[in-house]
Order: structure tokens, then C-alpha cells, then sequence
């Protein structure tokens, strides 16, 4: 009898315990980056996608390499943090379009689990924004010679957030 009373002791010590609480998490958002954010969730939206964000840092600082930007995320649901290189190169300098496909890039690791997909449309154009090679898939015409604006690739914005949220999106027109 008395082994029954020791084991049941240990059972009610063993589970009161207390459990594992979750990490703690912080929402902090930049206000230079909060505005690419509020139109990557409104994207997300006319989609039907619910995202949540209560545990996101947006913020400009140094990546850890000679990059843009950089996701760093803590596995089950933990810290998300995207990191935004502020450099005239990557920010201050680049058109509204490529800071848009920079933030939605990092966004797309960080908020949709995204990976980089490298392959390349028919046309030679990369297939989706989160392409390892640059953010600038949909940029305008930055040096347009002798008034020739086929540079220009604004157009082509949609299909590119199309399949930001959706891998599946058909092949445009535009890229056959």
C-alpha cells in the first residue's frame, strides 16, 4: 500500500508542473515599411487570404549579407523579422515598384512560407517575385533610350502577385 501512496504522490507532483508557456512574440513595425505592408495584407485579402501578423518585425538595418532583405523566423509560429536594407541601392534610391517587390519578397518567406523559385517564364522573365535574383520584376523604365519604353514591366505587377499568392497562377500573355 504504501508503494501505491509514494507513486500516486509523484504522479500529482510530476503533473503539476507547470507547462512550456509559447515564446513571447512582438509586433513592430517600422513606419517607412508599414505602408508595403498594409498593401501586401490588402493583396492578401481581395484573395481570400486571412494572414496574421502579431508576431512581425518590420525594420531597416544591416542584412547578415550583401543583400536587400532578409527574413529571419523562430519555427511554430514563433518571432518573424524582416530586415530591410535601407542603402540607396536597395532603398532609397529604387522606384516604388522594386521596394513593393522587395517587401512582398520578404513577406513571402515570412507570412506565406514562401521559398525562392527560380525558374524562368518562356519569355526568359523570372516566374515569380520570390526569385533569387533580384526585386524587380515589375519595375518601371528607369533610363528609357530614345523614347522606347519597352522597358517599362509595371504591367506586369498583377500576374506577379497573383502568383505570389498563388503557385498555380497560369502563364500570362505577356510571357508566351
Amino acid at each position: 500500500m504504501r508503494k501505491y501512496i509514494i507513486l500516486f504522490i509523484i504522479l500529482v507532483i510530476s503533473s503539476c508542473q507547470k507547462a512550456e508557456e509559447p515564446p513571447v512574440t512582438v509586433y513592430q513595425i517600422d513606419k517607412g515599411l508599414e505602408y508595403y505592408l498594409q498593401i501586401f495584407l490588402g493583396e492578401a485579402k481581395q484573395r481570400g487570404i486571412d494572414i496574421k501578423t502579431e508576431n512581425l518585425i518590420m525594420a531597416f538595418g544591416k542584412t547578415s549579407t550583401e543583400i536587400c532583405g532578409q527574413c529571419d523566423k523562430v519555427a511554430n509560429g514563433g518571432q518573424r523579422t524582416v530586415t530591410i536594407n535601407n542603402d540607396n541601392f536597395c532603398w532609397k534610391e529604387a522606384p516604388f515598384e522594386n521596394r513593393e517587390a522587395l517587401v512582398f519578397h520578404e513577406l513571402g518567406h515570412c507570412l506565406l512560407g514562401r521559398i525562392h523559385r527560380d525558374e524562368l517564364l518562356p519569355n526568359g522573365a523570372v516566374i515569380s517575385i520570390m526569385n533569387s535574383k533580384g526585386n524587380d520584376p515589375y519595375s518601371p523604365c528607369i533610363y528609357a533610350l530614345g523614347g522606347d519604353n519597352t522597358c517599362n514591366k509595371t504591367a506586369r505587377r498583377s500576374y506577379y502577385i497573383d502568383e505570389l499568392f498563388d503557385m498555380k497562377t497560369p502563364i500570362p500573355a505577356w510571357a508566351k
